[in-house]
């Protein structure tokens, strides 16, 4: 029977988490899961070695289903081998056979002992404070599921018809391996995390894939028209005219967009002799993240969150904080995204300052606002400890020029860790904490900085106008404020010296990260991520692929001895 949203075919939309990346447009294929029961039953003493016999069998045939699995898919990523082995080590668990085995001889039917002992082993995991174990609990939910479907000989194959977009309450890796044989577009289940085996294999194998879309093996029925659209995790059922009509665009446009980048999105960003180079895109809005997932981003390496602030017109408390901040996250996962807290002074924001400053440059911004204004620094901190729970969070400082800024910084996020903790809040209590080095000051006392982080980033933007005393928005000082002044190209390497003894990474997320004569340069000088604007990653990658790192080394060593502009502009061919 219809539901009342379904009659007379009009628009739905569901709101999910988007898991992989990618428009589809198709009929839905309803999976509803099947209720059985299987009571604890007193199995005759005679029946007992059958019942030994079955699950022995059973346990057999799904250790050889996932072995045929693993020659299908050995040629893919190693993750997707990986994910069916370690599925294949559940159910050849020893101990976890031992367990079920002494059921059976206590008088338990094969099934019955299989779902007692599996959803004993499964609470461990369902209730950690970590959200990765929590996942660990699905997947043996779904081994349990797929070894009762073999006890009782029943078939999980499915006739697909073409164009299926396959909704379920969740799906399990060898489904995912399976459907997508079948040639299924797309995936939708009810529940799930980014961070479960099947959205991994989803996004490995560019399935466009929403999760925790509650209620939609219900409310969608076998053969409805839909639409997946895994940047947004927004799922149309029946989609009006120009819902249709915008989403057949975007679809178009990002396959004619893959087409046109060719093998370049797929390809890692490293240097003609193998140096890996990590390539991430700067956010500044949610849509930022979806352009970033289309070309290939293998992160996001500055997230301005700041411009939260701007579009709402006042300080987000913690809970629209935490939900920007997620959507994020889950769009990045398992690739890491860098929040950066506030960087904000009065020439972005007026509200919380003190007065207008005539150079709000050189004024309260930054770090020096939040430590004064501790009630926004710490229900910030808070928010985004509060999605780090899958372990995909770094946190940075901005604006930093001393010491006590990072040891006072410090020392609030760890308040906050702990209150979190007492609220048995999930969260990555090891979230790695950097600085923006964008002040020479930042530079000059980098060797103690890097003692207290885990990686730093430069801001070229800022370093640059700081070092040259050059408002970078002055036309009338445009001439000064130069990122390939040679005091500058010396400081970035300055600190990228002083965090590789530290064993710490440095990256640039400043506009000279994707200059088009930078590349080879900063590949030389051994920075070792690269964060630019989406629309610009794909040419900085064409050119990272390009470099050779011996050149590039010598290349900086020329540049690092020049004595002016014209010098590096000349060595660098700079029109």
């Amino acid at each position: 029977m219809l539901s009342k949203n379904n009659l007379m075919n009009k628009e739905q939309k569901f709101n999910g988490i988007p898991s992989s990346p990618g428009i589809a447009i198709g009929r839905a294929v309803i999976l509803k899961p099947e209720t059985v029961v299987f009571p604890v039953e007193d199995v005759p003493a005679e029946r007992i070695p059958d019942e030994l016999s079955r699950f022995d069998k059973a346990v057999e045939d799904l250790v050889n289903e996932f072995t045929e699995l693993v020659d299908k898919v050995k040629e893919e990523a190693g993750a997707v081998v990986s994910i069916i082995e370690t599925n294949t080590l559940i159910i050849s668990d020893k101990m976890l056979h031992a367990a079920v085995t002494d059921r059976i001889n206590n008088g338990e039917s094969a099934e019955s002992a299989v779902v007692s002992e599996f959803d004993r082993q499964k609470q461990f995991f369902k209730h950690s404070n970590d959200v990765i174990l929590r996942e660990r609990a699905v997947d043996l939910d779904q081994i349990k599921q797929k070894l009762l479907s073999v006890l009782r000989r029943r078939s999980d194959m499915i006739d697909f018809p073409n164009n299926s977009i396959v909704v379920a309450q969740s799906l399990s890796p060898s489904d995912i391996i399976k459907f997508r044989e079948a040639g299924v577009l797309a995936f939708i289940t009810e529940i799930g995390g980014i961070a479960s085996h099947a959205s991994i294999l989803a996004r490995t194998f560019e399935i466009p894939a929403v999760i925790g879309v509650h209620n939609a093996v219900s409310m969608i029925i076998n053969g409805d028209n839909l639409i997946v659209d895994g940047f947004s995790g927004l799922i149309f059922n029946h989609a009006e005219k120009k819902t249709l009509h915008d989403l057949v665009s975007r679809q178009s446009d990002y396959k004619k967009n893959q087409k046109a980048l060719g093998k370049l999105a797929k390809l890692s960003s490293e240097t003609k002799d193998g140096r890996r180079i990590k390539l991430q895109s700067n956010i500044d809005y949610l849509d930022d993240a979806n352009s970033a997932a289309m070309v290939g981003a293998e992160g996001f390496g500055l997230v301005r969150t700041e411009n939260l602030i701007i579009s709402l017109q006042h300080f987000p408390s913690e809970e629209e904080q935490y939900n920007w901040y997620k959507q994020i996250a889950d769009r990045a996962f398992p690739a890491i995204a860098t929040f950066r807290v506030f960087d904000i002074g009065s020439d972005k924001h007026a509200e919380g300052m003190p007065r207008h400053e005539e150079n709000p440059a050189l004024g309260f911004r930054g770090i020096r606002f939040l430590l004064k204004r501790r009630d926004i620094f710490k229900s910030q901190i808070r928010a985004i400890l509060r999605v780090s729970d899958h372990k995909n969070i770094r946190l940075m400082l901005p604006m930093i020029s001393n010491i006590d800024e990072v040891l006072n910084s410090i020392k609030l996020i760890e308040q906050c860790k702990s209150e979190l903790h007492q609220q048995k809040e999930s969260f990555d209590a090891y979230i790695p904490v950097g600085v923006m080095i964008e002040t020479p000051a930042a530079v000059m006392v980098a060797d103690k900085l890097a003692e207290l982080t885990q990686f730093f980033s430069i801001g070229t933007n800022d370093l640059t106008q700081y070092s040259l005393a050059a408002d970078r928005s002055n036309e009338l000082v445009a001439d000064v404020y130069d990122a390939f002044h040679p005091s500058i190209i010396r400081m970035i390497k300055m600190t990228v010296d002083v965090a590789h003894k530290h064993k710490i990474p440095v990256g640039i997320c400043g506009e000279l990260a994707g200059h088009s004569a930078s590349t080879s340069l900063l590949v030389g000088l051994g920075v070792d991520e690269f964060s630019v604007a989406p629309s610009a990653l794909l040419e900085t990658k064409k050119r990272i692929r390009e470099t050779d790192c011996k050149i590039a080394i010598e290349l900086a060593e020329k540049a690092l001895n020049s004595s002016s502009h014209d010098e590096i502009k000349e060595l660098l061919d700079m029109d």
